[in-house]
């Protein structure tokens, strides 16, 4: 089987040679089938298993997604267990790379959210730019607006790309 994006095979694609972080509401919505964008973001996490794309998470995103997905957010939540397997495995996943947080990364944060007001929840979104500052190329992310004041990082949202898995001919 091989993944498409927009008609390209994605592992001949300019997005198989960046270092890609996942965010946290593409692996939310690769676990909830009743989410409209369940296909797109399951391709993404298969490529990201299979190692077709350089993928990367953070333990902030792994304690989101769990968060999320056992929560009133989704119509069918996930049972506690289940959603701790999860984490666990996207944790130890071999082509999945974990980026830890580290204590500049959370200075760097905090120093830009209080130049730029950042408020409430917003703080999350500084805290994962910066961790993935310099260690990644660009974040997937179906919340682009939340990352357009970290310059330093690109931002795309790829649940609005064409998605499809074929056999292989």
């Amino acid at each position: 089987m091989k993944i498409y994006v927009n008609g390209e095979n994605l592992a001949e694609s300019a997005h198989a040679g960046k270092r890609i972080l996942i965010d946290t509401m593409i692996l939310c919505y690769a676990h909830d089938n009743l989410s409209p964008h369940n296909t797109e973001a399951s391709l993404i996490m298969k490529a990201s298993i299979k190692g077709i794309i350089n993928a990367h998470l953070t333990y902030q995103n792994l304690a989101e997604f769990y968060s999320v997905i056992t929560g009133k957010r989704v119509e069918q939540p996930v049972p506690p267990a289940q959603a701790a397997r999860l984490c666990r495995l996207y944790g130890g996943c071999v082509n999945i790379k974990i980026l830890p947080p580290t204590e500049e990364a959370y200075g760097e944060a905090f120093d830009a959210s209080g130049e730029r007001q950042t408020k409430g929840g917003d703080i999350f979104d500084a805290i994962l730019a910066y961790t993935a500052k310099g260690r990644v190329d660009s974040i997937w992310t179906s919340n682009v607006s939340h990352f357009e004041p970290y310059t330093f990082l690109e931002h795309e949202n790829p649940l609005t790309w064409s998605w499809e898995e074929k056999k292989d001919p």
